[in-house]
């Protein structure tokens, strides 16, 4: 059973909180078959990585997020099928397959521990 996640930005009724000033943000990390990520500071930060050519695990290092904040993970595949694997610092159900010469975009936003990934799109 899941547990409740207590909102704790963004939540103070007398203020407007509609903007943080942290920006969208994107960035365009290399392919690896183990990509060791240091999540950048941003509301909304983009990640299009270097043309899939194998398969990868991304690992997340979350110190710089708050909660709340939205990643974006851009992906593009080669000839081949390719197999995204979201470990250490995500909670996801599964991976992301890639179909070949095809392209995927994940997002996920982070809960204060963890980015929960929530949509998943294949593209042609």
């Amino acid at each position: 059973m899941a547990t409740a996640i207590t909102l704790t930005r963004f939540n103070d009724v007398k203020e407007i909180n509609a903007y943080e000033s942290k920006g969208i943000k994107s960035t365009a990390p290399v392919y690896a078959a183990t990509s060791a990520l240091v999540a950048l500071s941003g509301l909304r930060v983009i990640y299009a990585y270097a043309q899939l050519t194998g398969a990868m695990t991304i690992n997340l290092t979350t110190t710089n997020l708050l909660q709340g904040d939205v990643l974006e993970f851009w992906f593009e595949a080669d000839s081949s099928q390719r197999i995204v694997t979201f470990g250490t610092g995500f909670l996801s159900s599964g991976t992301v397959t890639v179909t070949a010469a095809k392209g995927a975009t994940v997002i996920g936003t982070f809960d204060g521990t963890n980015v929960r990934i929530h949509t998943r799109e294949i593209y042609a």
